[in-house]
């Protein structure tokens, strides 16, 4: 085997592999989470008439706050978890899963305490139509209780996927939303509660899931780091509020934007108007199953990725999801333009006004997903990064860019215009994105890659980046180039002999304990003071800091007594070992 000692010959075979691992269950739980709005709409819509649609569309701003607060915390909180996991540091990460956990709780009180103090100007902002608004508060009502039991749960689901468990966060979630929708029916047509009867529904699924989520932790199904931490520690709280703040706000845009786009759609076409909205709003919850599904894959891999200093599995992990991104994006487009019909059918709506609205629409919106679904992945990768400025501002044009395009284009086309707000908003923030990337990128080619904004490794002075077949030919290889790589850079020839030894014996360990022939990425970063060796595989787990009866004595005592530092974690389904070895 040959080393290309400038860049090495790293594959991406194992971060595609876990990629793919991560997509469907990413790509379901997406979908499950749309169930409490696409398919509750869409029972509502058939079992109470279309007025019972508009009223669940009005209360999607509450259903975006409570989604703002589990995501501040699952999202920002799971992001810094799998950042200090990369970054070998298992008790910081278990400490913010703890707190992260306390806020949440807090934060699902202070939501029905504040909801239920303020729901008179809440619920007469929220329901702009005076003839829905005696059934639309006693859904508001409902609707507050639900927070708490959500927020606390989703923000543990969002752990799940860095500690290795995507399958399982996909169960809890499929599982309280059709029992969600099947206690749709029960509450609504057998029990007759109107349109509150979807609100308690979600209730009962999620406390199902939440005893089910609770059940895998205890058995020892899911595996946690969790650390305990002062309750007067705060010094992680602004780290996780930070570090979520722009998927946060997405979610209060949300609630900010739709209510007034709700408000100029009654207004320019009336109830008729507000239909083909939530009809609009419908195609966009279908879209984003995918989209989002697609950025939640990606993001604990790279912040992983990030806590490792690995910015070329970085590389490879975002240019796949913008490749998805795109291809799912344009069929998205495609169909919801030839077959608009299909989303009126499923929602029961018969009105030939409020069809040839609704066709209109749907069509206009489609054009929304393309440029969105990669400004979104965008930000999701600038906060891995720590570009906290730059992603908070993503997150403000998505919201508020709609605005006033829907006031100018309203005025001007009617409700057609607050269809076209949203493509517009999406095309110019790509544009802006864009644009600022490549001004960014020019000014500073000294630390990023391309336009991606990929960091370069400036802190080393040089690096190997390659991936190897556990084969012995591949090993004995392997040791050869990287015993010339560090004699070539300055190292002496005892340390680059043992530098080459750690790599053979690291890599026969890794060999040892797999059942069949795989690749393991090797990084290796020659700096000032030290060498660091990462080595990644897929596998079960194992552990060369701990001896067991199948290990080989020589090997492990290789191992632990030639290097500075011997550091393994099993981080998201992959064994992840790190040798430290001073320079001398």
């Amino acid at each position: 085997m040959e080393v290309d000692q400038s860049q090495g010959i790293r594959s991406d075979s194992i971060l595609m592999k876990k990629y793919r691992q991560y997509l469907l269950p990413s790509i379901l739980t997406s979908l499950a989470l749309a169930l409490n709005e696409f398919v509750d709409s869409m029972i509502l819509s058939n079992m109470l008439g279309s007025d019972a649609l508009a009223i669940a569309n009005m209360g999607y701003p509450i259903i975006f706050v409570i989604a703002a607060c589990y995501v501040l915390l699952g999202n920002g909180g799971s992001t810094l978890y799998a950042l200090y996991l990369g970054a070998w540091d298992t008790v910081r990460a278990g400490k913010v899963f703890r707190l992260s956990m306390y806020l949440a709780v807090l934060l699902g009180l202070a939501v029905v305490l504040f909801g239920w103090i303020f729901s008179g100007p809440f619920t007469t902002i929220l329901c702009a139509d005076e003839g829905l608004r005696e059934a639309y508060t006693s859904y508001y009502h409902v609707m507050l209780f639900t927070a708490p039991i959500l927020i606390v749960l989703l923000t543990c689901v969002c752990f799940l996927p860095p500690s290795g468990a995507p399958v399982y966060a996909t169960i809890v979630n499929i599982v309280s939303n059709v029992l969600n929708l099947v206690m749709d029916v029960v509450f609504i047509k057998v029990l007759g509660f109107g349109v509150e009867g979807a609100a308690y529904a979600t209730i009962v699924g999620y406390l199902v899931g939440a005893g089910l989520l609770i059940f895998y932790i205890i058995s020892g199904k899911v595996n946690i780091k969790n650390e305990k931490i002062d309750v007067f520690d705060t010094s992680l709280t602004p780290l996780i509020v930070t570090q979520g703040a722009a998927t946060a706000l997405l979610q209060i845009c949300y609630a900010f934007k739709y209510s007034v786009s709700n408000q100029l759609a009654v207004e320019y076409g009336g109830r008729t108007g507000v239909v083909g909205f939530s009809l609009c709003l419908q195609t966009f919850s279908i879209a984003c199953v995918f989209l989002l599904g697609i950025a939640d894959t990606a993001q604990p891999l790279l912040a992983m990725l990030a806590g490792q200093r690995d910015f070329k599995g970085q590389a490879d992990v975002m240019k796949r999801s913008l490749q998805l991104q795109t291809l799912f994006s344009l069929i998205l487009t495609a169909f919801f333009i030839v077959f608009p019909q299909a989303i009126i059918f499923a929602y029961g709506v018969d009105q030939p006004d409020m069809v040839e609205l609704g066709i209109q629409g749907i069509r206009l919106f489609a054009f929304t997903y393309l440029p969105r679904g990669i400004s979104i992945q965008f930000l999701r990768f600038f906060q891995v990064e720590g570009r906290r400025k730059y992603a908070f501002a993503v997150g403000l044009m998505d919201g508020l860019f709609v605005i006033p395009l829907g006031y100018f284009l309203a005025d001007s086309f009617g409700t057609d215009g607050v269809y076209m707000s949203y493509p517009a908003a999406a095309i110019l923030m790509f544009v802006i994105i864009f644009i600022t990337n490549i001004i960014i990128y020019n000014n500073n080619r000294e630390s990023f890659s391309n336009i991606l904004l990929i960091r370069k490794d400036v802190g080393s002075i040089s690096t190997i980046n390659t991936t190897i077949t556990d084969t012995n030919e591949d090993i004995s290889a392997i040791s050869e180039g990287m015993i010339d790589f560090c004699s070539e850079n300055g190292l002496s020839a005892k340390q680059a002999m043992r530098v080459g030894l750690m790599c053979e014996e690291m890599a026969v360990y890794t060999q040892h304990h797999r059942r069949d022939t795989g690749d393991i990425d090797i990084l290796l970063r020659v700096r000032e003071k030290d060498i660091d060796i990462s080595f990644r595989s897929i596998g079960e787990p194992f552990d060369p800091t701990h001896r067991t009866e199948d290990d080989s004595e020589e090997n492990l005592m290789l191992l632990q007594t030639m290097t500075n530092r011997l550091s393994y974690d099993y981080i998201m389904g992959m064994n992840n070992t790190l040798i430290q070895i001073a320079r001398q």
